[in-house]
Formats: structure tokens, C-alpha cells, sequence
């Protein structure tokens, strides 16, 4: 198998399509915004990325049988708009920086035969403490794109930077003509964070005009944020000060 193997079963037709990418970061809110919108359009796989980047190891299913770690491409039609969309996601980021970006570059070359001019990231961003209600940050290529974003009440990213795949697929794609978009979603970073996922799902829904039933996100985040809750009342009873009197220390 060559360094990087992509499997393609289909080349779909597509009118104006854009390209949407997340990959598992922190809080895996890439992951849950990717799989969500996945499911909820019931988007179709069309293309399979293997990499000898990717961790050494197999991944074990439902059925008991295992499978390697894999990124794939989806497509899905709009059925009352003229913008389709390309969707990447996958089971890992790569190990080495020089996997990232090949499969950026493979990535984006196959989006750039369809037909994709502009390219939409998501992914978190990390405060070390939970909130209820996430804000939304955004970042662009261009002056116009931040724009459009602060229209939908995204905040503007003024510092930092954006690593690994989820900020090299948007910023490669200046180097094939392409615009760049990259939003992300308040988490801790301690908890795999749905709420976060939906925040910034809802934002890139707004930017791109989709409607996306968010049922199933929103339950999660129950079932998070519950969780969230009893292990900080764990934490604080641990922390009650003791009536006793210290013991003494022997060193």
C-alpha cells in the first residue's frame, strides 16, 4: 500500500458544492458536528483516504471484526438549493505533521475536481472551564469572509493559531484558489463536549441556510452535562476540610 491510498467508489455530480471538514480534536466537537450533519442529511460515502500516518493500530466494531483507521469523503444533494456539499470527516487526525498535510492536499485536490471553491472547518476551542451556553469563534482567508461571520454573531479569532487538519484543509486551499472558513465552539476540553458540537453546527447551519434537526446533540449534552455535574459534586465533597487534625509527615 502506497503512504496514502484513496478509494474512490463514485465521482458525484454537484452544483456550487462546498466543502465541510472535521476531524477528532478536542472535546471531539469536529467529530460530533461531522457525524451529526452526516446522519441528519443521510449523506452519501464516496470516497475512503487510508495513510500509513494514521496511529498503529485496528479498530474494533460492533460485530467484533475490526477495521483500519480510515478519513472519508461524503456528498449530499440539496433538494431546494443550488449548493451541494462535500463532506470530510474520519476515525483519526495522522501522527505526523507530514500526514496531515498530504491528506489535506489529497483532500483537496479531490474537492477541487468537483467543483468546491470554498472550504468550512470546525473544531474547539479550548477554555478549561464549562459554560452553559458556548460562544462561537470564527476565522477566515479573507477580510470579507469575517464579515459575513460576525453577521451570525461569530466571533472574530484575533490570536492563536489552528492545528493540525482541521486548520490545514481551510488554509491549504488558498494555495489552489480557494476560501477558507474555520469555526469553533467553547469547550473545556476535559469531556467529550456535544454541546459545543451543536453550537457550532448551528452556526455553520445558519452560514450555510440548513435546517438540521439537533434532537439527538441536544441529549447528549444532557447526558454530558449531568455527568459533568455529579463528578464536580464528587469533587467537592472530596475537597471538604476534614475535622480531624492533620497527621504528621515523616520524611
Amino acid at each position: 500500500m502506497p503512504a496514502i491510498r484513496v478509494d474512490i467508489t463514485l465521482r458525484p455530480e454537484l452544483r456550487n458544492p462546498v466543502l465541510v471538514g472535521g476531524i477528532p480534536d478536542s472535546g471531539f466537537v469536529a467529530k460530533l458536528a461531522m457525524d451529526h450533519i452526516i446522519h441528519e442529511l443521510g449523506a452519501q460515502l464516496f470516497a475512503e483516504i487510508y495513510s500509513y500516518s494514521f496511529p498503529a493500530q485496528v479498530l474494533i466494531k460492533a460485530d467484533g471484526t475490526v477495521d483500519l483507521p480510515r478519513n472519508e469523503l461524503y456528498f449530499w444533494k440539496s433538494p431546494d438549493s443550488e449548493r451541494d456539499l462535500v463532506l470530510f470527516t474520519g476515525d483519526s487526525q495522522p501522527n505526523s505533521p507530514q500526514g496531515a498535510y498530504e491528506i489535506c492536499d489529497r483532500v483537496l485536490e479531490l474537492a477541487q475536481s468537483l467543483g468546491v471553491k470554498r472550504v468550512y472547518t470546525v473544531g474547539a476551542y479550548i477554555t478549561g472551564s464549562f459554560v452553559e451556553k458556548p460562544k462561537v469563534y470564527g476565522t477566515a482567508t479573507e477580510v470579507q469572509l469575517l464579515d459575513e461571520l460576525k453577521n451570525y454573531g461569530i466571533q472574530t479569532m484575533d490570536s492563536g493559531s489552528v492545528t493540525w487538519m482541521n486548520g490545514l484543509l481551510f488554509g491549504l486551499g488558498t494555495l489552489k484558489g480557494m476560501q477558507g472558513v474555520f469555526l469553533s465552539s467553547e469547550t473545556s476540553g476535559y469531556v467529550v463536549d456535544p454541546k459545543a458540537g451543536q453550537a457550532v453546527l448551528e452556526a455553520l447551519g445558519a452560514l450555510l441556510n440548513l435546517k438540521i434537526d439537533m434532537a439527538a446533540l441536544e441529549k447528549r449534552a444532557k447526558e454530558t452535562e449531568a455527568f459533568v455535574k455529579t463528578m464536580e459534586a464528587y469533587r467537592r465533597a472530596y475537597e471538604k476540610p476534614s475535622d480531624q487534625p492533620p497527621s504528621e509527615v515523616y520524611r
